[in-house]
């Protein structure tokens, strides 16, 4: 079969390797659809602490059960599944207490074992979530975003939440910029530096300003000068990180859902004399899948998909991810055959 593989820094090139056996309770996934995720950047490039060579690349993945193994389970050969990536030890505080998806010791599908962006993938059976049959491929490999999405708009409290800032309109970006929309806020701001994201974000119905004094100019407007009452960081850049406490009001609530590479700039003074609250937000619960699986079918969600290559043209797959032109870039298993 083919798979996207990363063989050392900056290469990910479409190779030949064997179709997995699978064992007792676990099956093998016919893939339709894979995304890029950001951190496929920092696989690709060498710098991720865990992500070793050889790996088959990605966790946003939709398909067809081709073969599963016998036990208690509703799936059945056929089904639409996608992938649950999270791999928790089940045995730190983290685990024993519900919060397995911050375990201590985390690792997921496609970053520490082989993912899902190849013609089949193998695996645990309890790591599937079935989906609608009438949804997309393409929308299918959309779930695991949007449960990041729907994660991070969970961890605050939207009561008397009238204006909600994100800062970043990348894939993450826009998706949580939609579930903070479906959930009635009834101002939410999207800023980024790209103008391109920046139309596809008016596209989706949202407003759009550019990051910097338009952004402050907006949100001030909005709010009679106090600032937003609500945050999302969503941009993974230094000078959001800089730049958050002075677009939130008094007593108001920052939600990281971006993964910052080295430590940022953030002003400590403004969130002890504003009084702020800085959350953080990690990947998903399983139960952000089963929402965002019920959103994806309203929301305009696969409008974020920019560009779609075949496994074949991996690379150039990968090229136009990096570039500051793509939002969501997907591998559709069907330009292969």
């Amino acid at each position: 079969m083919l798979a996207a593989r990363y063989r050392g820094p900056n290469q990910i090139v479409p190779e030949n390797v064997d179709i997995p056996a699978i064992g007792e309770g676990e099956a093998l996934i016919r893939v339709e659809a894979c995304g890029f995720c950001g951190s496929d950047i920092s696989i690709v490039a060498g710098t991720h602490p865990r992500a070793k060579a050889p790996l088959t690349l990605g966790h946003e993945i939709s398909g067809r059960i081709a073969q599963i193994g016998e036990g208690s389970h509703d799936l059945a050969v056929g089904d639409l599944v996608t992938m649950y990536p999270l791999i928790s030890c089940g045995k730190c505080h983290a685990c024993q207490n519900g919060h397995a998806h911050v375990c201590r010791e985390l690792r997921l599908f496609g970053f520490d074992v082989d993912g899902g962006m190849a013609e089949y993938v193998k695996l645990p059976i309890d790591a599937l979530i079935k989906l609608p049959a009438t949804m997309s491929p393409q929308v299918g490999a959309l779930i695991e975003p949007l449960a990041v999405a729907v994660h991070g708009v969970a961890r605050a409290d939207l009561t008397g939440v009238d204006v909600a800032v994100v800062l970043g309109a990348g894939p993450i970006g826009l998706l949580t910029a939609l579930v903070a929309q479906s959930k009635g806020i009834p101002h939410v701001v999207v800023s980024d530096v790209v103008e391109s994201r920046l139309s596809l974000a008016r596209e989706l119905g949202l407003d759009a300003e550019a990051a910097g004094s338009e952004l402050h100019e907006r949100v001030m407007q909005l709010t009679a000068g106090n600032g937003a009452d609500l945050l999302f960081e969503c941009a993974g850049h230094p000078t959001s990180a800089h730049e958050m406490t002075a677009l939130v009001r008094s007593r108001g609530v920052i939600v990281n859902l971006s993964v910052f590479k080295k430590p940022a700039l953030v002003d400590l003074q403004a969130i002890n004399f504003k009084e702020l609250e800085l959350v953080g937000s990690r990947v998903y619960e399983r139960q952000d899948f089963h929402e965002a699986i019920e959103l994806a079918m309203t929301l305009p969600a696969a409008k974020i998909v920019s560009h779609e290559f075949s496994l074949n043209d991996v690379s150039a797959a990968f090229e136009q991810f990096h570039s500051s032109a793509a939002c969501k870039v997907i591998i559709n298993l069907s330009r292969d055959k």
